[in-house]
């Protein structure tokens, strides 16, 4: 298992943000959640809605990776979150570019962003939203982990089990 730091807010504009705009203050695996994102974005810079202490809200922050494990990294994600999934009962699929699905609705979204020179990647940010507790997504495409089993599930022990899967999982990737 990696070592890693943990912080958790109640609101911020974006949890990817927050680690672009402060990643010379945090080490390595540094993984920040909030409750609230009030600028929550995607993929092309869409917009990701989330309702106030319903979803997993997080970005996890890695430092001087190699470019040339670009490809490892979205694996080691997208891979992590499909075995959480399963191992509570959900079967989602892979969508371009970094969304997971349950039949033809988005549960899971991912961004990755990275700043880099030359061949090396100095920071890393990976940000998820997870839907897990919210039923309507006025509109949208989605689904929910309550929407898929029927029962809502308590954020933070997901959260503990996401954080650990991810950690115990990366040196397989990496």
């Amino acid at each position: 298992m990696v070592a890693y730091t943990l912080l958790e807010f109640e609101e911020l504009t974006s949890t990817n943000d927050f680690l672009k705009e402060n990643h010379t203050y945090f080490p390595n695996f540094t993984f920040i959640r909030a409750d609230v994102q009030t600028q929550g974005r995607g993929q092309y810079d869409r917009t990701w809605q989330s309702n106030k202490g319903e979803n997993l809200l997080f970005s996890v922050l890695l430092k001087q990776v190699n470019a040339s494990h670009s490809d490892a990294l979205k694996r080691w994600i997208m891979d992590t979150m499909i075995d959480v999934l399963q191992s509570i009962g959900i079967s989602p699929h892979f969508k371009e570019p970094n969304d997971l699905y349950v039949d033809d609705k988005k549960i899971c979204g991912i961004l990755i962003e990275s700043m880099s020179m030359e061949h090396m990647f100095d920071v890393v940010i990976i940000g998820v939203g997870l839907n897990v507790n919210q039923l309507d997504f006025h509109g949208m495409n989605a689904t929910s982990i309550q929407n898929q089993l029927g029962k809502s599930m308590e954020l933070h022990d997901l959260f503990k089990h996401v954080v650990e899967a991810m950690t115990n999982a990366y040196p397989r990737y990496l």
